[in-house]
């Protein structure tokens, strides 16, 4: 993401420098936000998991990360694949009682975006509001 700031008015540099680093804590927060809203919900695992680092402000560098291992599928959607037994007889969904096999040829999934539709909200309309706000 490239972020650029035009200074209208006098300010010393480390007095700009914690206003920049203000205005990326509240675009992070604000970007967490949104990926939360926006992330689909099964058992909840995946937004439960969706979390800032650091959460407090004053860092120049920020990580907004989900905490399962199949987010990534969630955002971007999986090609269709085979799945295949490893230690079990057959594949099973026992809650629904239901059977495949050994051996199935999953669909694939759509993609549902939750990261990047927050990224781009923050980028085209919260950087510059909150510059605005912190340049006070």
């Amino acid at each position: 993401m490239k972020i650029q700031f035009n200074i209208s008015k006098k300010i010393e540099k480390a007095e700009i420098l914690e206003k920049i680093k203000l205005t990326l804590f509240d675009c992070m927060v604000k970007m967490h936000e949104l990926a939360v809203i926006n992330c689909p919900v099964d058992t909840g695992a995946l937004v439960n998991s969706i979390k800032l680092f650091p959460s407090v402000p004053g860092a120049t560098t920020y990580e907004l990360a989900d905490g399962v291992t199949y987010g990534i599928d969630i955002e971007f959607g999986t090609a269709p694949h085979v799945i295949m037994t490893k230690n079990k007889k057959v594949l099973a969904n026992k809650k629904k009682g239901l059977i495949f096999g050994k051996i199935v040829n999953h669909p694939g999934t759509t993609a549902q975006p939750f990261f990047r539709p927050a990224l781009d909200q923050v980028k085209n309309v919260w950087v510059k509001r909150f510059w605005y706000k912190n340049l006070k």
